[in-house]
């Protein structure tokens, strides 16, 4: 049987500051670590606790994996507190909701990247 598991989120910002600034200091996350390429582009790993996201800068070669990039993606994280974890996300209008009941039985909050990826933050519940 087959057990794959998550590893990490692959991001090509437009731009690679700005969303390191919103990962680190918007989301607290760490960066655990960075590079420079051959060609000159920039990289780096960040890490959220249950999640590793990866950012690097557009060049020829993965435009060339992904000829529809740029595009929002949405990374769905698992949290034990969603109003909790809400209190330590700074106001802003990355913020896209604040935490609210949802059909599917559990209690989320939504913010979004400055390359408008969103990142959804899930309690899970049982419905009563």
């Amino acid at each position: 049987m087959t057990s794959d598991r998550f590893d990490h989120l692959f991001f090509t910002p437009r731009d690679l500051n700005a969303s390191r600034k919103f990962y680190v200091d918007v989301l607290g996350w760490q960066v655990l670590s960075e590079w420079t390429d051959n060609h000159g582009k920039k990289g780096l790993i960040l890490n959220g606790g249950g999640v590793r996201v990866m950012l690097a800068e557009r060049n020829d070669e993965i435009e060339m994996q992904n000829p529809h990039a740029p595009h929002a993606s949405t990374l769905h994280l698992d949290i034990h507190d969603a109003d909790k974890r809400f209190v330590q996300i700074p106001e802003g209008d990355h913020v896209v909701h604040p935490p609210q009941e949802n059909r599917w039985g559990s209690r989320s909050f939504v913010v979004r990247d400055p390359d408008g990826n969103l990142i959804a933050f899930n309690e899970m519940r049982q419905k009563s």
